[in-house]
């Protein structure tokens, strides 16, 4: 159990200081959320206080409890009880809330500012990702219960329950049965703009019971007491609790329990007047040294009382934590064509045997993508050393998921579903590339060759939107060899998401083991060569075989290029492109079965683009691509009449 608060009047002067010093900081910023630090600072000085087993001096200790504030536009309160808890932050630090270059940015941003746990700031991703550190806790409590056995606490707003994604978290979260996840609501009914009754009716406690959870229901916020016993509580269930905590936004302020709280920074005089409601004296971005020694000494007093890990299960956790990627798989049977989802699925099996730290799973397509590891189980409550996770249909909840998975650390992370349902998954992914992690999502049935299913199914636009986002990897192989490449670069990364585009269409096995390392290294590589080629002929997946297919029909010499990765061909310099696309006396030609816009790069105002810029047709995947003019005789035909021009 947590420490007992031993004087009301001793938290109530903690709390009103981060209170004070988070509005002084929006206040100076001219912008920011008030509401939020004033409702909900009780619940955080708790949370800190009394609750948190973390290290100021070590943020990222091993065994810390996590916790994640998903309602993020409540940076400043934040900031301010991590400076009262004694993490690396300064007055000055604080000063510069909101400011270029500062550790402290308008919305929490892990890497930046020590003790953040995770990049928040879109509603409901905090949960999505809290829920993902708490099944990585429970997978490696299940193997190392010494070193790895800690909470998940995340903090979220109305607004983090109204996203769809908070859905998909909590739902997956009572079906995994994560007894060691905390989810607490700061209930003040009040949305940006205006109650909250405006747009919800939902009853948040009856909800969270549906899903199998636990609840408990704080009615009143002040009530420090009444939070730190429900907490106390929520750690010896045995199912994940939600605890609603009825708190008045903007408490204490000139526009407490109304909307305008939610964003209006004080000025002077509203800050003054704060000060006095609050019974404190405004003092440079800083809190009484009282205040400061007991809380940092409640932190210290709790890490004091944590049980040092096993020698032995500490190291081995460490050896399982560390095992890399020692060789690129020999594939076999690559004697033929084969849709790229199978190959992948042969590159899984062959990673997993050296990765044990390896998992992930689908949603709810794993017959059609193949993204699983044939030989283990279902991760699931009662067998968390399964490697297979079932995400069921919920594609946000699952990229939100990887991401905590993947900031908590430990694991490998994958996750697959089909390239069109991609969007319904963006903000997830745009995260992953936001805090540097390492996840790697497999995307299959990569263009209009799904076939029947129709436009709803076949992606058109999703490639380049993928491409265009900063900072991750999207790496589109056209060969068996350059799938296993691109897995490998995939699981070797460390500070960088990866997009890997499959298809359900035929990939060949043209190439060396070599040329596809170059190819994923580099972006492109010459796959094919004539001397004095005309044609450069450049594509992406399995539109590869139909370039070589091309190449074989035309009349004139070309060359054949395999760009998987086409940002990381345009970050090369011009020498360097030009050692793997020569410009000389040849026209690049690309063919891509997607949109062409932004391909332009690559041809300039004189090549050819053949690609897809309208959506697609019920029809069978050949039927679809002589329909949209992607056949090899087409193809050769317009490049003949081009070059009589």
């Amino acid at each position: 159990m947590s420490e007992k608060l031993t004087s009301s009047t001793e938290s109530l002067k903690a709390i009103n200081s981060i209170r004070l010093l988070a509005s002084q900081m929006i206040s100076k910023a001219g912008s920011g959320h008030p509401g939020i630090a004033l409702g909900a600072a009780p619940i955080l000085y708790e949370l800190y206080a009394n609750q948190l087993v973390v290290d100021p001096d070590h943020p990222n200790m091993l065994n810390r409890d996590r916790f994640v504030l998903s309602a993020g536009h409540g940076a400043a309160l934040l900031y301010a009880t991590l400076y009262a808890a004694g993490f690396d932050l300064s007055s000055d630090d604080l000063a510069h809330f909101r400011l270029p270059h500062s550790k402290t940015p308008g919305h929490p941003e892990v890497g930046i500012t020590p003790g953040v746990e995770a990049t928040t700031g879109p509603l409901g991703q905090g949960l999505g990702m809290a829920v993902g550190m708490a099944m990585a806790e429970a997978k490696l409590h299940d193997q190392f219960p010494n070193v790895v056995d800690h909470y998940t606490y995340v903090l979220v707003g109305d607004g983090d329950l109204m996203e769809g994604v908070s859905h998909e978290a909590a739902s997956l979260a009572g079906k995994q049965v994560l007894s060691k996840l905390i989810v607490i609501h700061d209930d003040n009914s009040i949305s940006l703009d205006g109650d909250k009754s405006r747009s919800d009716i939902s009853d948040n406690i009856v909800r969270f019971e549906s899903y199998g959870w636990d609840v408990i229901d704080v009615p009143d916020g002040n009530h420090i007491s009444a939070i730190h016993d429900a907490i106390d509580k929520a750690k010896e269930n045995s199912k994940p609790t939600f605890i609603s905590v009825k708190t008045i936004i903007g408490n204490y302020g000139p526009f407490a329990g109304t909307s305008k709280a939610h964003g209006t920074p004080l000025n002077e005089k509203q800050l003054d007047d704060l000060a006095v409601n609050l019974n404190m004296s405004i003092s440079d971005f800083d809190i009484d040294d009282n205040v400061l020694q007991d809380m940092r000494q409640r932190i210290q007093t709790r890490l004091i009382h944590q049980r040092l890990p096993n020698t032995d299960e500490l190291a081995a956790y460490k050896l399982f934590t560390q095992y890399h990627v020692t060789e690129t798989p020999k594939l076999t049977d690559t004697s033929k064509t084969q849709a790229g989802r199978k190959i992948s699925k042969a590159v899984i099996q062959a990673f997993s045997k050296q990765l044990p730290q390896l998992w992930g799973g689908s949603a709810d397509l794993v017959a059609s993508t193949n993204a699983e590891i044939v030989e283990s189980s279902l991760f699931n409550k009662n067998n968390r050393a399964g490697r297979n996770i079932a995400f069921g249909v919920r594609e946000f909840g699952m990229g939100a998921v990887m991401n905590g998975i993947a900031l908590h650390g430990g694991t490998k992370i994958f996750g697959s579903t089909f390239l069109v349902f991609s969007d319904y998954m963006k903000a997830a992914i745009r995260l992953s590339a936001l805090q540097k992690v390492p996840v790697i999502y497999v995307f299959t049935h990569d263009s209009v060759t799904v076939g029947e299913d129709g436009p709803t199914h076949q992606p058109i636009e999703q490639i380049m939107s993928l491409r265009l986002i900063p900072d991750i990897d999207v790496l589109r192989p056209g060969t068996a060899a350059e799938i296993a490449a691109a897995w490998q670069q995939a699981l070797t990364s460390v500070n960088r998401p990866t997009v890997l585009i499959l298809s359900r269409g035929d990939i060949g096995a043209q190439g060396t083991t070599q040329q596809a390392n170059s190819a994923i290294e580099n972006g492109a590589v010459e796959l094919t060569t004539q001397p004095e080629a005309v044609i450069n002929l450049i594509a992406s997946g399995s539109e590869v075989q139909l370039a070589l297919a091309v190449s074989r029909q035309l009349n004139v010499p070309s060359r054949v290029i395999s760009m998987p990765n086409l940002k990381q061909f345009l970050s090369l310099s011009s020498k360097e492109q030009t050692q793997i696309i020569p410009k000389a006396a040849a026209e690049n030609v690309i063919i891509e079965a997607g949109t062409t816009l932004g391909l332009q790069v690559l041809t300039g105002d004189t090549g050819l683009i053949f690609g897809i810029d309208r959506f697609g047709m019920s029809a069978s995947s050949q039927k679809i691509l002589d329909e949209y003019g992607l056949n090899a005789s087409v193809i050769v035909q317009k490049i003949t009449q081009y070059l009589e021009k």
